[in-house]
């Protein structure tokens, strides 16, 4: 049901997108800094980036954590150890090493085992250290539990609109060095270069009706671990994993967990 309603906010996201870049405006700007002696002409977006679109990315993500950890709840339920199922959630880790560590790690300190699934039975132990929610292991999910840590914990999910030019019309451009450039793609809130006009060039409206479109996407902004991809697609990835995931694991919950744990658990014995 998570899941669902996940992809159902994709939906909502993909129509917001769709509307917004169908009714941005934008203006023309003027450069005279970066290349001294240009006069670089910037097309830049005028309309704001609907708020709504960070607590939708939050949303999604939130559901997709949410359902892991429900997942690693219903497991602690199912096993014959001395589980507790209040405080579990769902293992990851920025390596595997650290992964398994959160699994069912050694505390020298402590002399005995720690870790958030170490009471759990084996099958269902190896059905979770079989996703590989670390980096390089499953990138995706590895990307559920960043991101959810910082739109629970830090800020609002960071974006951006990074495209070019789309159509000019109506308008007279005189004396220019590069008359007309599709650039990009460049972060639209701060200005495209689509023209360098030299010292004496101009760009001049002959119509009422004359008028800049852009085309472009939303992306993931800030300097975060993801900055920079296209938020649809992203998110869309994630989702998509964590459903996968959800099935593999459902098959260990229902009794039929038969596959044999890859070569790189077998080297880490009894996990």
């Amino acid at each position: 049901m998570k899941i669902d309603r996940a992809r159902a906010l994709l939906a909502e996201l993909q129509d917001i997108e769709t509307r917004f870049f169908s009714e941005a405006r934008c203006s023309i700007i003027y450069d005279t800094q970066t290349n001294p002696g240009h006069k670089l002409a910037k097309v830049k977006l005028d309309t704001p980036t609907p708020e709504i679109i960070h607590v939708l990315a939050g949303e999604i993500i939130y559901h997709l954590r949410s359902s892991l950890d429900q997942v690693a709840v219903a497991f602690a339920r199912n096993s014959s150890g001395p589980t507790q199922p209040k405080n579990t959630y769902y293992p990851t880790g920025d390596n595997f090493r650290s992964f398994v560590k959160s699994c069912k790690g050694f505390d020298r300190k402590k002399g005995r085992l720690t870790g958030n699934l170490r009471h759990f039975d084996t099958g269902l132990r190896k059905a979770v250290l079989r996703t590989r929610p670390y980096d390089g292991g499953n990138d995706q999910l590895r990307a559920v539990f960043r991101m959810a840590n910082v739109d629970k914990h830090m800020e609002l999910i960071a974006v951006a609109v990074r495209g070019g030019i789309n159509v000019m019309q109506n308008f007279t451009i005189k004396g220019a060095f590069v008359g007309y450039m599709v650039n990009g793609p460049g972060n639209l809130g701060e200005g495209v270069v689509f023209s360098d006009l030299m010292p004496e060039g101009s760009i001049t409206p002959n119509h009422p009706n004359a008028k800049i479109t852009v085309r472009g996407k939303i992306c993931l902004g800030g300097d975060g671990f993801y900055a920079g991809n296209e938020l649809l697609p992203f998110l869309t990835s994630m989702v998509e994993e964590t459903a996968k995931s959800h099935d593999n694991l459902r098959q260990a919950i229902a009794g039929g967990d038969e596959q044999p744990p890859s070569n790189v658990y077998f080297r880490f014995g009894a996990l």
